[in-house]
């Protein structure tokens, strides 16, 4: 048992580790042209059983007529995911979380260059417990959680907002103490290069 509890420590240690040498490091990941929607399928399979398990309905509301995005697929996997279990979290037992695509007609982008490329919406919707108002500011800071200790890093939503202003997105969210939250996910479709022989035409 002392055996098991030491791989089992060991092992959140090096997930720790690598998400802190990821929020350290400027990497340069590798993009290309990804469906989303399928992005999102792969990451509610992945937390299926487990929110079985705890009575939690998944509800998927996705825009077939989406365009790809440009987009390092490992990395934007990895935000919808730590949305995904954070909802669940939230929640507990007994809800549902509710994931929308949309073009986001409306949705701003951090970078000049890509301004005027076109921007789907991704909302992660929960109706768990809410954030505090007084967090709200802070949730993307690093090292910021609210969780009880040894269940998060704080980590996670700030990882995940630095991957999607790399992507010249913004990631925002909105919450109700005791009703749940919705978080909103904005990334440009284009790359650059693209988008840049686009507004020379």
């Amino acid at each position: 048992e002392d055996l098991d509890l030491v791989i089992q420590e060991t092992k959140r240690c090096a997930a720790i580790i690598r998400r802190l040498l990821d929020f350290a490091r400027e990497k340069t990941p590798e993009k290309s042209y990804v469906d989303i929607n399928e992005t999102i399928e792969e990451c509610m399979q992945l937390i299926n059983q487990a929110t079985q398990l705890a009575d939690i309905d998944l509800v998927t509301d996705l825009d077939a007529q989406l365009p790809a995005v440009w987009m390092a697929q490992e990395l934007i996997k990895q935000v919808i995911m730590t949305m995904l279990v954070n909802a669940q979290h939230a929640i507990g037992q007994e809800g549902t979380i509710t994931v929308t695509t949309r073009l986001g007609t409306e949705c701003p982008s951090t970078q000049a260059d890509i301004s005027n490329s076109p921007m789907v919406q991704i909302t992660i919707r929960d109706t768990g417990c809410g954030i505090e108002p007084e967090h709200l500011d802070r949730i993307f800071d690093p090292f910021f959680s609210t969780k009880d200790v040894g269940r998060g890093t704080g980590l996670g939503l700030s990882v995940s907002h630095g991957t999607v202003e790399a992507h010249g997105g913004t990631i925002e969210v909105e919450s109700e103490l005791g009703e749940g939250s919705e978080f909103r996910i904005c990334l440009p479709t284009k790359s650059r290069k693209d988008n840049a022989q686009v507004n020379e035409q």
